[in-house]
């Protein structure tokens, strides 16, 4: 796990060791143990790397890696769990010039060479973001992994410079590289709480998409492919396994790939690797397979929950020390306070590059915190469990509209409704906006985190804005995805594939596992999600629909897989979900500094209205404040380059 940045100059520009440095060294944070800079003999290319040493601890295996004739140099940021498996094939077929003893980094070098782009990512079972030059066709490929759990930026700027880096603020080491806001990011940022790639919020950065890869030479632009789509990968699936005829076989076969996945990420490494539990079924799942394998000593275990009784935060951490005490876990537990809370904001701030704006963010900084200060570099988490296996409630409730959508009801009707509840005032009800998309044959669903309906989004934009995207709308960032979706095999069109297909497109890779890697990154500590692991996906995709939540039961599968291994009081208890206080913290003790800064965001910015701010804090709604909050001082920092103030009670 590490921090990468590159060039590729098709101008008079010629990148040197300093010039890499410095944009390196941004990423101390994510690799504390070693540097290295490569510039190629035409002085056009240039990696810099950090390093967070996990497989093969060794100086050989250093990075950027060149392989032993000087043709191929790579700079990687990631762990493969198989490449194990991957050398044994590359060395039955011949292959030879090995320079280190089990290098990941140089497997995936060596799989390049074999089998060239995109044909070698195909092999490759882990998450990545790395960068090949090829000296002999003059050509950079990079690649992300398929969910898209490592992050990867680039920008490619007028002059011809081609810049890519783990984050933006590499990127922006650069002096020449402008600090301008992409407006329409940031509109679809009010509706999504993350910039759907390619975009980011800075104008002229963009993100390399989840299951992507790009190449581009010393003359063009890069151009962009997708290697890997969870629908088309669960078809292959299916041609290629006899998939089970009964529910108990679905369970079985699951059950196996689950516990596979779980044991690779835990085996994987030349270092401890820990859990973080929560106390869910999800976290618990992990944390059950890990300690009954854990081959060095005693599995660490973290929690964290809050120092004092919380309404909008109930205390999870009884119900992770009861998990940790049945698998015999050495149990840390974390208290996030107040106080911590407002001294870390403005490094909050810089981690995220964009505001990471799920309230789990910060907590889990902390989580990675205490299992830093624990002595890991490595630790498992349960993230995806909820997309894979239906575990949120509101996927429910947009099935059922999603079933009344389809009743007889004349359109017309249903228009005189929408606009009825417009002229009552209560168009920016969630509800309103799911009768609107009803009666335009939209989709309902549009991802689990929708923070502003569109039309309450209208009144929040300050009048430029509004009238600048008078007659835009957020859906045109889901309708190319709808359209490609019903583009797939008739037997993929379920409700809960679409749910779990899009949110693999947006909410999984630009926000949750967004928060996973800059929160924990900025601890020097690397988390790994077995239940995102694309086997899995592909698995899971196939079973039938009426398995998923029959009768609304959540996580039905999940459950029967892990029946024998949870106690029943998590194994059935209700899902929660690791948040902030939100309410408590935003409306009271920072309530004044929040508005200064939002206030002072809406008259220099010129992005809100507002009036329209101010009526959230009229009305309490400490969550959304938050994201605005998130988004106003993403803009001092990053845009303006002024100091943020530490909070003080």
């Amino acid at each position: 796990m590490c921090g990468i940045v590159g060039i590729l100059s098709q101008s008079n520009f010629k990148p040197n060791k300093a010039y890499l440095t410095r944009m390196a060294d941004t990423l101390a944070h994510r690799g504390p143990d070693g540097s290295g800079t490569w510039v190629n003999p035409g002085k056009r290319v240039g990696f810099g790397h950090r390093r967070l040493s996990i497989i093969d601890l060794s100086t050989a295996a250093g990075q950027p890696l060149t392989s032993a004739d000087g043709q191929h140099t790579i700079v990687f940021n990631g762990e493969i769990y198989n490449h194990v498996h991957i050398r044994k094939i590359l060395e039955d077929l011949g292959v030879t010039g090995w320079q280190t003893s089990h290098s990941d980094t140089e497997v995936i070098l060596m799989a390049y060479r074999q089998w060239g782009m995109p044909k070698c990512l195909e092999y490759l079972r882990g998450m990545f973001a790395f960068a090949i030059w090829d000296e002999a066709r003059q050509e950079l490929f990079i690649a992300r992994d398929r969910v898209g759990e490592k992050p990867l930026y680039y920008t490619y700027t007028e002059e011809g410079r081609f810049l890519f880096a783990s984050e933006i603020k590499a990127i922006i080491a650069d002096d020449t590289i402008p600090r301008t806001v992409d407006e329409e990011a940031l509109f679809h940022y009010l509706t999504f709480l993350m910039v759907p790639p390619p975009r980011t919020l800075f104008g002229g950065i963009s993100k390399l998409p989840a299951g992507h890869w790009m190449k581009i030479s010393p003359k063009g632009p890069p151009q962009v492919f997708e290697y890997w789509d969870a629908l088309d990968a669960a078809a292959e699936y299916a041609r290629v396994n006899t998939l089970p005829a009964t529910e108990s076989g679905w369970v079985a076969h699951l059950g196996k790939i689950v516990e596979e996945s779980i044991l690779m990420r835990q085996e994987a490494a030349d270092v401890p690797v820990g859990v973080f539990l929560s106390g869910g079924i999800d976290s618990s799942a992990v944390a059950a397979v890990a300690a009954a394998h854990s081959g060095r000593g005693k599995l660490h275990t973290f929690a964290i929950g809050p120092d004092k009784s919380y309404p909008s935060w109930p205390d999870e951490t009884p119900y992770a020390a009861m998990m940790a005490k049945q698998v015999g876990s050495q149990h840390h537990t974390a208290r996030l306070k107040e106080a911590d809370f407002l001294h870390t904001l403005p490094n909050f701030i810089h981690w995220q590059d964009e505001p990471v704006s799920d309230p789990s963010a910060i907590p889990i900084h902390f989580l990675s915190k205490a299992a830093a200060n624990a002595g890991l570099k490595v630790c498992q988490g349960g993230e995806g469990g909820d997309e894979l296996f239906v575990g949120y409630e509101d996927w429910l409730k947009f099935a059922r509209l999603t079933r009344w959508g389809k009743l007889p009801i004349p359109g017309v009707l249903k228009k005189a409704l929408y606009k009825g509840l417009v002229m009552a005032r209560r168009g920016n009800r969630f509800y309103a906006e799911y009768l609107r998309r009803n009666t335009v044959g939209q989709p309902l669903f549009w991802g689990g985190a929708e923070a502003f309906t569109g039309y309450e989004k209208t009144h929040l934009l300050s009048p430029r804005m509004r009238q600048r995207f008078a007659h835009r709308s957020s859906y045109e960032v889901i309708e190319p995805l709808w359209k490609k979706f019903n583009a797939k095999p008739r037997a993929y069109q379920s409700f809960w594939n679409w749910c779990t297909w899009l949110e693999l497109h947006l909410r999984l890779p630009e926000q949750l596992l967004m928060r996973v890697d800059k929160m924990a990154m900025a601890t020097a500590l690397e988390v790994r999600v077995p239940l995102l692991d694309p086997v899995l996906i592909a698995a899971v995709l196939n079973t039938p629909s009426p398995l998923r939540a029959p009768g609304g039961n959540k996580k039905y599968l999940l459950k029967q897989i892990l029946k024998n291994k949870l106690p029943a009081q998590i194994l059935n208890r209700r899902k929660q979900g690791l948040g902030m206080p939100l309410n408590e913290w935003v409306l009271s003790t920072y309530g004044p500094y929040a508005r200064t800064v939002l206030q002072d965001f809406c008259t220099r910015g010129g992005y809100l209205h507002w009036p329209a701010v101010e009526a959230l804090f009229a009305a309490g709604r400490g969550q959304h404040l938050w994201y605005l909050l998130n988004l106003a001082l993403w803009w001092k920092h990053f845009i303006m380059q002024e100091e943020i103030e530490v909070i003080s009670h």
